[in-house]
């Protein structure tokens, strides 16, 4: 769409801390600054800020979550194999021994089952969190950390601009997730510095920022956009599902907050009018939506729409959407009428 315009494309995270998240490195093939891995005036500045031998840096672009999850799920398989084949069983070795899980929720995962089904097979999970979540409830090991008001740090906005924000509030014990990480690292012999905040930022701004050649986009697929006909293949009911977050939802930070929740936008399907008179309803009337996985059904609010589209919030009361159905925006998902079978 940029190309076709002339306009210019920017990324601009949901989240606040996504932006400084990649800045600081916390993504498998980068370096801190939005440093390649690979790239060797990258490494040397690395190296020689942290006062280390270039070699001792990673080497090898880590694990994606999607990588992780599968590596838990075949170590799972392996270990089931052997001990139905073998009756003197021996422990065999796993590529992937533990978990650590900071302020992570499954659900934000377009399909959380499988990183679910990870959890419960890690041989050792800790979790770095704030609250009882789908994580800790599988976590071996619960280390609470200080929320955004009990610790100090930075947020970076969407152009990069950095901004400082220091603890509000000081609690006895409270230890923020950098200062959590360092001590987890000390127990196994790896040096991560203090973990300070302000020995943190003295880090990263002697590196600066990156002026070197930027880490290619990631290849993607061009998907070419089905006929109404392979649609309607199987079901006239086949639509394109859009989706996103409404701004107040069922996300973890609002979690009791009543008064709050309840001024959230009513969920509710969209269609179009013409899909919906196929359907035979009308504003108001209950509409399901239908993937392998599960169905969800809302009351429907007739939009100006696509006829081959049907929007549904993300993640509101009553529709969970990746955990009900596994799927997300550009998925073809079947409607039907009501609680009717789709």
């Amino acid at each position: 769409l940029a190309e076709s315009t002339g306009a210019a494309l920017a990324w601009v995270p949901r989240r606040a801390g996504e932006r400084g998240a990649l800045d600081s490195g916390a993504i498998a093939g980068l370096l801190p600054g939005g440093r390649p891995l690979t790239d060797a005036t990258a490494r040397i500045e690395v190296a020689t800020t942290w006062g280390v031998d270039v070699a001792s840096l990673p080497s090898l672009v880590g694990r994606s979550t999607d990588d992780i999850v599968r590596a838990i799920l075949d170590d799972q398989g392996r270990v089931v194999a052997a001990h139905m084949d073998n009756a003197d069983f021996e422990p065999v070795e796993r590529a992937i021994a533990a978990l650590v899980v900071a302020g992570f929720d499954p659900d934000d995962l377009i399909d959380p089952v499988p990183f679910s089904d990870a959890l419960k097979a890690a041989p050792f999970v800790v979790s770095l969190e704030t609250r009882h979540t789908k994580v800790t409830a599988h976590a071996d090991v619960v280390l609470p950390v200080a929320t955004v008001a009990e610790k100090a740090g930075s947020f970076t906005d969407w152009e990069g601009r950095v901004r400082d924000f220091n603890a509000v509030f000081h609690e006895a014990g409270v230890q923020p997730d950098g200062r959590v990480l360092a001590m987890l690292a000390d127990r196994m012999d790896v040096s991560f510095g203090r973990g300070d905040v302000l020995s943190l930022r003295k880090e990263l701004d002697a590196l600066g920022g990156w002026t070197g050649e930027r880490t290619a986009a990631p290849a993607v697929a061009v998907r070419s956009a089905p006929t109404a006909d392979e649609i309607n293949a199987g079901s006239p009911g086949h639509v394109f599902l859009a989706t996103w977050r409404h701004l107040l939802d069922a996300g973890t930070l609002q979690e009791g907050e009543p008064y709050l929740a309840s001024t959230a936008r009513t969920p509710v399907i969209r269609l179009s009018e013409t899909r919906a008179a196929e359907l035979q309803v009308n504003d108001g009337d209950e509409v399901t939506a239908t993937t392998h996985r599960g169905s969800i059904t809302l009351p429907v609010e007739i939009t100006d729409l696509p006829d081959d589209v049907v929007w549904l919030p993300t993640n509101s009361a009553g529709s969970k959407l990746r955990s009900a159905l596994g799927v997300d925006s550009g998925a073809i998902v079947m409607i039907a009428r009501g609680g009717e079978s789709a």
